[in-house]
């Protein structure tokens, strides 16, 4: 299927056009060249999606596809119908971003947009990738773009600050996936994630050195992923990137490190690993939860509003991290139902803050105190954002939500149904309170709890940037946020997909024998009343916190929160000692779990 190169190909070409030639056009030109590759793009993500279906894809570059049960030699995109959406997800946010961006950064503008093209396209290809050493350079191409994007307000220095902090970090991951990689190749002989499996489950040895490599390569993703401890990076990078860029930020480039997990555990390694699935699975639960659990507190305690958003966003991503943990279809659909909603929301609320600082010059939730008043459509998409957040039935991420609470439930681990609902109230609330201090003005205008960080300087522009442009992208991810959970068929459609995606067999049977896939089984999802009643229980707790939040009496100190604070302190020292102590805890606990 020649659609399936061309998804990643053509914003990569359009790129190197405008390295090429942007320099000499007009900017609304360039502006014109990367929207129309980015929806070029979307187009044949879109087609690839209706080709795919319900089945999967595979396409050998330069002809190299090798006999049944011979030795891959070649380089292949293997396509299900998660890879297909996930590509399709990621170019469309790309597409708004730079909608988005129409006048909102003037300077060296076709460069922000050839880094938007490059980093869009690798995103895209590594959902796609069947190959694993592709997975990682692909994800270190797209790190590379992130690193110049969020450093791209050059002049400031905490710009430079977080940009290096967020560069140090994932390039110790990166470390950690190459060193697994090159572990697994000595024991296989191969870099082709079917290959892998197949060899791996064949020989059946759960040795130190699958061990160690499995570790490895999780850690790598785990960073890549901010997951606890590895999470400081995160906040530093969208604190200081432009709104456009925290859109993709936040929408779905740390979700791929949970993406790279499961594509890796479920095709290369369950075969030898599969028999260890309850330990496996407690380790990762419990990384999980308490990811979910500190950044929820954490996004409590800020002002800055691109911070308190980057902290939400770490919550949610532990919440992620438990729905794939449960290692089940059902958690698997769950959570990609779930990254969806939970993209096209908080990416509108990043936008929205783009928005307040083009137009009020901060982005800090106390200096913007009632300023809000006048922006109503950006308040609008701030109310639908944060209702999408929330999880009411039937709307935003509540679908997503429902899933993984009934397939933990039916593991009979109890207490996750009980943590998501908590950890959402938390991390939402914190939305909805600042929503309501600068859009309605309510609130005191100081709160000790609140961490005071550096305000940001609005993006330098030759004229009037476009506003109704940019309210309306804001405005219409939110809305689609809400309207996707009223789907009825989603719930179906991901369990259907999620069931594909589990079946390593099936995959490599594919792959390597050309084996055409087994009817899927029939799919359906039924609403329970446990997911009605915590969607009902997170929308009502989510908004009487937020106003407990305002109109608090110091009901706790500030002081309890100093050392938890002090822990992020922003030096990249510190950083690399809790990635070390991290790898150190979980890799250990790996080993223990599957000895």
């Amino acid at each position: 299927m020649i659609w399936i190169p061309l998804v990643v190909a053509v914003p990569f070409l359009g790129a190197a056009t405008l390295v090429v030639v942007g320099h000499a056009l007009p900017r609304r030109a360039s502006d014109v060249i990367g929207i129309a590759g980015a929806g070029t793009a979307v187009v044949l993500a879109a087609i690839l999606l209706a080709r795919v279906g319900a089945g999967t894809s595979v396409y050998w570059f330069g002809g190299w596809t090798p006999r049944a049960g011979s030795f891959p030699l070649g380089i292949a995109f293997a396509v299900d119908t998660f890879g297909a959406t996930l590509a399709l997800f990621v170019l469309t946010l790309v597409l708004a971003a730079l909608v988005y961006s129409w006048r909102y950064m003037e300077e060296t503008h076709h460069l922000y947009e050839v880094l938007m093209l490059l980093f869009g396209g690798a995103m895209a290809g590594f959902a796609l990738s069947g190959d694993l050493f592709n997975m990682f350079v692909l994800f270190e191409l797209m790190s590379v773009a992130a690193f110049a994007l969020a450093a791209y307000n050059v002049e400031e220095t905490t710009a430079i600050q977080g940009a290096f902090n967020f560069a140090v970090t994932n390039t110790l991951g990166a470390l950690f996936v190459l060193t697994g990689i090159a572990l697994v190749y000595g024991r296989t002989g191969s870099l082709n994630l079917a290959e892998i499996g197949r060899r791996l489950g064949s020989d059946g040895r759960h040795d130190g050195l699958v061990i160690v490599a499995f570790g490895l390569i999780v850690c790598g993703f785990l960073v890549k992923a901010a997951i606890v401890p590895f999470h400081f990076w995160l906040a530093d990078a969208y604190a200081i990137a432009p709104a456009p860029v925290c859109l993709l930020f936040a929408a779905v480039m740390s979700d791929l490190g949970i993406y790279g997990i499961a594509r890796v555990y479920w095709v290369a390694f369950d075969g030898v690993l599969g028999q260890f699935e309850d330990p496996l699975r407690d380790v990762l639960l419990g990384v999980g939860a308490v990811t979910a659990v500190l950044g929820a507190v954490m996004a409590v305690l800020q002002r800055h509003l691109k911070r308190l958003l980057a902290y939400a966003t770490i919550s949610d991503l532990g919440c992620f991290l438990i729905g794939v943990a449960l290692l089940t279809p059902d958690g698997v659909a769950g959570t990609g139902a779930w990254v969806v909603a939970h993209g096209l929301a908080k990416g509108s609320l990043f936008l929205a803050g783009g928005i307040l600082l083009v137009t009020k010059g901060s982005i800090d939730e106390i200096v913007l105190h009632g300023k809000g008043r006048d922006r109503r459509w950006s308040a609008l998409a701030w109310a639908a954002a944060a209702l999408a957040l929330a999880g009411p039935p039937f709307l935003g991420t509540w679908p997503g939500h429902a899933l993984v609470d009934d397939a933990a439930t039916q593991l009979g681990r109890g207490w996750i149904p009980v943590l998501l609902a908590a950890v959402t109230i938390v991390s939402t609330a914190a939305i909805v309170r600042a929503g309501l201090r600068v859009f309605l003005g309510l609130g005191p205008r100081t709160d000790r709890l609140l961490s005071p960080e550096p305000d940001e300087a609005p993006p330098a522009q030759d004229e009037p940037p476009s506003l109704a442009l940019m309210q309306a992208v804001a405005v219409t991810l939110a809305v689609a946020s809400l309207a996707l959970g009223a789907v009825t068929s989603l719930g179906a459609h991901a369990k259907e997909a999620a069931h594909r995606f589990t079946d390593g067999d099936a995959y490599r049977a594919l792959v390597l024998d050309h084996t055409p896939l087994p009817p899927a089984p029939a799919a359906h999802w039924a609403t329970s009343a446990q997911g009605v009643v915590w969607g009902l229980v997170c929308l009502a707790g989510s908004f009487a916190l937020a106003l407990g939040l305002l109109y608090r009496s110091r009901v706790v100190p500030a002081a309890v929160f100093r050392p938890l604070k002090a822990v992020h302190s922003g030096h990249v020292g510190d950083y690399v000692a809790w990635l070390t102590f991290g790898v150190a805890v979980i890799g250990g606990a790996f080993a223990l779990a599957l000895r």
